[in-house]
């Protein structure tokens, strides 16, 4: 069995269920539409640049397979042991860190834990509210409708 890593060149293909990458090697090797396995539950197209592992099981790289596709630029830093990151290319990240969920967009987040939960930014509902317990305001609150509340 032989592996050495790629850089992929951002075109990919989808074909059947499955993807097919292509990209260079080491030594300029190019590679086309190469299968790219990917975990059960989880997709993901990797963008020109994104580095991943090219393996032939039987050594011909006519039956090689591709493994991973992350871009080293864009791949969320610090993260502590044992915590999970979902992201895209524009900066977008959903972290998974101890007991909480944390969704970034565009520098919004909304923090998520078993307890208490934290959204940073202006949120719109477009529905009914439903609240058991108390509703605490520390700025003003403002009858759209100007009935007072009633």
């Amino acid at each position: 069995m032989s592996g050495f890593r790629i850089e992929l060149d951002g075109a990919n293909l989808e074909r059947k269920g499955q993807q097919f990458v292509s990209g260079r090697g080491v030594y300029n090797d190019a590679f086309t539409r190469i299968h790219r396995i990917e975990p059960h539950g989880f997709a993901s197209s990797p963008i020109k640049g994104a580095k991943a592992l090219l393996f032939s099981p039987n050594g011909d790289p006519d039956q090689a397979y591709v493994i991973g596709g992350e871009h080293p630029s864009h791949r969320p830093a610090n993260l502590p042991v044992g915590a999970t990151a979902i992201y895209d290319m524009s900066g977008n990240i959903i972290k998974l860190v101890n007991s909480e969920v944390i969704f970034d967009f565009a520098s919004r987040t909304a923090t998520f834990t078993a307890g208490t939960w934290t959204i940073n930014g202006d949120v719109t509902i477009n529905g009914n509210v439903t609240i058991n317990g108390n509703l605490n305001a520390s700025g003003s609150i403002t009858d759209g409708d100007g009935d007072g509340g009633a």
